[in-house]
């Protein structure tokens, strides 16, 4: 696992900051991808995994809010929504996230 630049984090931050704001509870979320693995370039996105209870079932339209909302912060974010019931080992996706991912707790700001 890669040293991830401070900035990234701040830049995560203040999009979570965003959500709060709208209502949006985060439970869990991970950093994950490029930047992590430490493969990032300069068109990298900064891939975010967002476990919530607040997402409806649709995570295809919860994407599209998710990404027009981070787009306000920096258009590298890309969130990928989980409602906790769907953040399960089976689907691929999710355990690549938990196995490569960093996760960030969310209390008063990112704490690693």
């Amino acid at each position: 696992m890669a040293k991830v630049n401070d900035l990234i984090f701040d830049t995560v931050r203040r999009f979570f900051d965003k959500l709060n704001e709208i209502g949006i509870s985060i439970e869990v979320a991970y950093l994950y991808g490029s930047y992590v693995k430490g493969k990032q370039h300069k068109w990298s996105d900064i891939d975010v995994a967002i476990i919530s209870s607040d997402f409806d079932e649709d995570r295809f339209d919860e994407r599209v809010r998710l990404t027009m909302i981070a787009s306000e912060i920096d258009d590298r974010i890309e969130p990928v929504p989980f409602r906790p019931e769907d953040f399960v080992d089976e689907d691929p996706l999710v355990w690549e996230i938990k196995k490569e991912g960093i996760p960030l707790e969310i209390k008063h700001g990112i704490n690693r």
